[in-house]
């Protein structure tokens, strides 16, 4: 079943994948004319047209009649250039032997106005065995006719038509056939489906709603449907919409009149398959595991973790296995099976413990459609098992994996399944429930207890259960050291950037065979927890979802009544353990800690709180499968926002220590956990990976560690060299008070990847080295657009400063904020500018007021500001405007150090501290201001 639906359905080509055969046919491609009943096509008037589509001809014909389908296909295609010759030149048509014919009728290249006869000049298909889906455990047997057709040119018409026939074992008498229907814009010639069948026998078509069907046509004793091609251009639909919105159009005609005549069919073969006698081995099998237990639940999960262990998946389409099952004696011998045959298996062990079992025929996509589908065996790909123990519905899937009793109540997402019972049975809906138990786990326990702006030791442990906890345990089985240490590579990428402090340092992968339950453990350093936001250090509390994500689109006209799909059904659990900084003193939890709420069909139910220094997080989600209707939508709207208003964050107390508060051997004492972490990430990592050494590298240079980041920074350089890292060296260099040497490093940088940036900050560096000429050479050899128009007035106007000239800059700068005067970058260099060279200084306080205003973020633009007044004498405002500055931006160490200068000025002693903390966050502050002459007092 699988492969016909697959060949159907996931085929974007304009011509339908068909499964041909007769029963018993011959494995050799025949040649003869088309069949008697083809409507053959003229398609001389198109190839003799200017504007012929690549496409000449797509003609697709089949005959229902006798329990055989008879499919006649004719394409002609214009090979127009190099790349179609390519694609075009070599043939390949398929077929299952086991069920008809392939017979070659025509053969043929069409060049100025001729026809090249291949087959009469003897061209003959090879034959291969071609089992397309061998890794994937699929064996159907197939045959590919191969053909790399002779002597085509560019310009050439190739036509081929060739005909299969298919005699289905399972379907005896019964015929079922489904045909793509391509729409626009696919562009062709002439395009079209034909389907006929006798007058006399009983027949039923149905396509997607449309496609409007004519009624067939009566002639020469046989109805015929005709479908013209293609389509109009189906209109867009939303993604979110259910599979019976968004499926492709299809053709289907068959001869079974219900879903009851359906089943009826296919239960012979299944129940023949099934019964086992007393002397059976899986008789055997299933009297064990009645010794085990007396509780059905449990004897049934016993039975399907029998069959999902110990029957490997193998889908075996030979002498008519698509649909009919091997028995269940055959799959316990073999150790292999499809799904058909692990549900007979699985079915003869229930019945063998009394327990009420019995095939269905499902569909593991777009099960909602089911219902709106004419009865056919195609609808179906998948089979599992329905049993009922103790009045309720178990759906058990012998495919599957890692069932166990915890979870044996779960129902798949398939909706709707097709009974295979005596006297045949209607769709019967498999009515969702909640899992047992969550699908994934993920417990974290961080400890950030070395301070509010240093780094978290995080250790997480993800657990999957059911068929990803499968997974995780091939990983635990299988998973090298290098491997675990490219997953590591991987989790860092994921989370963080270059230049972040994450980095890993433990991975383990274990499977806890009792449970089905895989763990993946992640030992990591992970970025600080808190962000500062309004004057407050927060945290947000992420356990669960918050609805943000949730937000179907309607708008469109057409889509207005077309419900939204919801998928599931899911479960997962979050944990969060965090210890707090200062055994959690003054933190505290602002908005919602506990929720319960639900949108559409998604439930969240999450409670946060602190104890005892600890914050303690943890959520349930749980994903419901069904639909929203259009009516309901409005509601579903506006819960998911009050979901998401119903937030809640973690708010760190106003006086937090921060790191360069701390004294040295204080700061020392709490980040060698952290740098000890680091250590082992770096040990842990693959030798050519870097992340956890620029992890560490970053975050010495965050805890002032200048010395040992450019040990780090260097090692990165000779071993993988890059723009970034020489610019990180550059930065500790100058702190390092070796301003020639970053200047060297940021050449590097520009070397490697000569941006603009890079040069403005390069060209200012020289100038404060003195090396003006140097700087201005660079910068006139500089292509600038308009985008780096406030970079390249900013580097002239302080290289010719401090060349002596400020009116080049005061020009420079002016014609700048002249032509963006309300652009918030523009002003505040202006602003920067007048203040560090004492310039302009008249109406300079109106300007940097306005850049403060206009500015995106205002903590730049009041420190420009501040630094004008320190010039006008004003030293009340200047504090002012650094202690805004601060608190939008408390790690600002130029603001500390001028506001240090300030206090000094003014009798206040506390300046020191300031200047103190300044210089140690920033060393090379003091030497950027006493270069314009501003120094703290004597």
């Amino acid at each position: 079943m699988t492969l016909l639906r697959a060949a159907l359905l996931a085929s974007a080509a304009p011509m339908l994948a068909l499964l041909p055969g007769s029963a018993l046919a011959g494995e050799a491609v025949l040649y003869g004319p088309a069949p008697a009943w083809v409507e053959q096509a003229d398609i001389a008037p198109l190839v003799a047209g200017r504007d012929t589509p690549a496409t000449v001809l797509n003609d697709v014909q089949s005959r229902l009649e006798r329990g055989v389908v008879a499919t006649y296909v004719d394409t002609a295609t214009l090979l127009e250039n190099p790349q179609a010759l390519m694609d075009e030149g070599t043939l390949s048509l398929y077929w299952l032997p086991d069920k008809g014919d392939l017979t070659v009728h025509r053969l043929e290249i069409l060049r100025a106005g001729e026809a090249i006869d291949l087959l009469a000049q003897g061209v003959t298909f090879d034959v291969i065995r071609r089992e397309l889906g061998l890794e994937q455990r699929l064996l159907d047997g197939s045959r590919t006719a191969t053909l790399a057709v002779p002597g085509l040119r560019q310009g050439d018409v190739l036509r081929v038509a060739y005909s299969t026939t298919t005699h289905d074992q399972a379907l005896g008498d019964e015929v079922q056939e489904a045909h793509y229907l391509p729409a626009q814009p696919w562009e062709v010639g002439m395009a079209r489906v034909i389907v006929s069948w006798p007058e006399g026998e009983e027949m039923f078509f149905a396509a997607e709603p449309r496609v409007n069907l004519a009624q067939p046509e009566v002639h020469d004793g046989y109805k015929w449907l005709n479908v013209s091609l293609p389509l109009a251009q189906r209109p867009p639909m939303p993604d979110d919409a259910p599979s019976r919105f968004t499926r492709p159009e299809v053709l289907r005609v068959g001869s079974f009149a219900s879903w009851e005549e359906l089943s009826a069919q296919m239960v012979p073969f299944y129940a023949a398959a099934f019964t086992v006698d007393d002397a059976s081995p899986v008789a055997a099998q299933a009297a064990a595991i009645m010794a085990r237990t007396s509780d059905e639940s449990e004897r049934a999960a016993l039975a399907l973790q029998l069959v999902q262990d110990e029957v490997s998946y193998l889908l075996n389409g030979l002498d008519g296995g698509n649909y009919l099952p091997q028995t269940a004696d055959q799959t316990w011998a073999a150790r292999y099976g499809d799904c058909k045959a692990k549900s007979v298996l699985l079915t003869a062990l229930l019945r063998r413990m009394g327990i009420d079992a019995e095939p269905v025929l499902v569909t593991s996509q777009g099960g909602d459609a089911v219902p709106d589908l004419l009865p056919l065996p195609l609808a179906f790909d998948h089979v599992i098992v329905h049993a009922v123990i103790g009045g309720q519905d178990y759906w058990l899937d012998g495919t599957s994996a890692a069932a166990r009793l915890a979870s044996l109540g779960d129902v798949p997402p398939f909706q709707w399944a097709l009974p295979l019972r005596e006297g045949g049975s209607g769709l019967i809906a498999m009515t969702p429930r909640d899992p047992a138990m969550p699908q994934m786990v993920a417990v974290m326990s961080g400890d950030h207890s070395a301070g509010v702006d240093l780094p978290v030791l995080m250790e997480m442990d993800l657990s999957y259960a059911g068929p990803a906890g499968a997974q995780v345990r091939q990983m635990a089985d299988s998973a090298t050291p290098d491997q675990l240490r490219e997953m590591a590579r991987g989790m860092a990428q994921s989370t963080a950037g270059e230049g972040s402090s994450t980095a890993i340092y433990a991975v383990d992968v274990s499977y806890d065979e009792a449970a089905a339950v895989g763990t993946i453990h992640v030992g990591m350093i992970a970025p600080p927890a808190f962000v500062w936001q309004d004057g407050r250090l927060k945290a947000a509390i992420r356990q669960g979802i918050d609805g943000s994500a949730f937000n179907p689109d309607r708008s469109r006209p057409g889509w207005r009544d077309i419900p939204v799909a919801t998928p599931g059904p899911a479960r997962q659990r979050t944990e969060m353990r965090m210890i707090l900084p200062d055994d959690g003193e003054g933190y505290a939890i602002s908005g919602t800690a506990t929720t319960s709420a639900s949108f559409g069909h998604v439930e969240v139910d999450r409670a946060a709180s602190i104890d005892d220094g600890v914050l303690l997080a943890q959520a349930d989600t749980f994903y419901r499968l069904g639909e929203i209707t259009a009516a309901d939508l409005p509601a579903a709207r506006r819960d998911a926002r009050r979901l998401q208003s119903a937030s809640a964050e973690l708010v760190a107390p106003a006086d937090v220590t921060w790191r360069w508060e701390l004294t040295p051997a204080e700061r020392t004492r709490r980040v060698a956990p952290i740098l000890a972490a680091y250590d082992r990430a770096i040990a842990f990592a693959e030798k050519d990976d870097f992340g956890p050494l620029i992890a560490r590298a970053m975050f010495q240079e965050n805890i002032y560690h200048f010395a040992e980041a450019l040990e780090d920074y260097n090692q990165i350089a000779d071993e993988s060299p890059s723009a970034w890292v020489f610019q990180r060296q550059a930065t500790v260099l100058e702190a390092l008070g070796r301003p020639d040497e970053a200047i060297a490093a940021l050449r590097a940088s520009y070397e490697i990847d000569p941006l603009n940036d890079t040069a403005f900050g390069l060209a200012q560096s020289l100038a404060y080295q003195g090396r003006t000429a140097e700087a201005q050479a660079l910068i006139d050899g500089l292509a600038v657009g308009e985008d780096d128009a406030v970079g390249m007035a900013d580097a002239q106007a302080t290289v010719s400063g401090l060349a002596g000239d400020t009116t080049v800059g005061e020009n420079a700068i002016g014609a700048l904020v002249g032509q963006r005067p309300n652009n918030g970058d523009a002003l505040n260099s202006d602003c920067w500018f007048r203040g560090r060279f004492g310039v302009a200084l008249d109406d300079a306080l109106d300007l940097c007021t306005r850049a403060v205003e206009r500015s995106d973020y205002p903590a730049a633009p009041l420190d420009s500001r501040a630094l004008v007044h320190f010039r006008l004498g004003q030293l009340d405002e200047a504090r002012a405007d650094l202690d805004a500055a601060l608190e939008l931006a408390p790690g600002l160490a130029a603001s500390l150090y001028l506001r240090g200068i300030i206090r000094l000025n003014t009798g206040d002693a506390g300046g020191q501290q300031d200047i103190a903390t300044a210089l140690t966050m920033s060393p090379q502050v003091a030497r950027f201001y006493a270069s314009h002459g501003i120094q703290p007092p004597r």
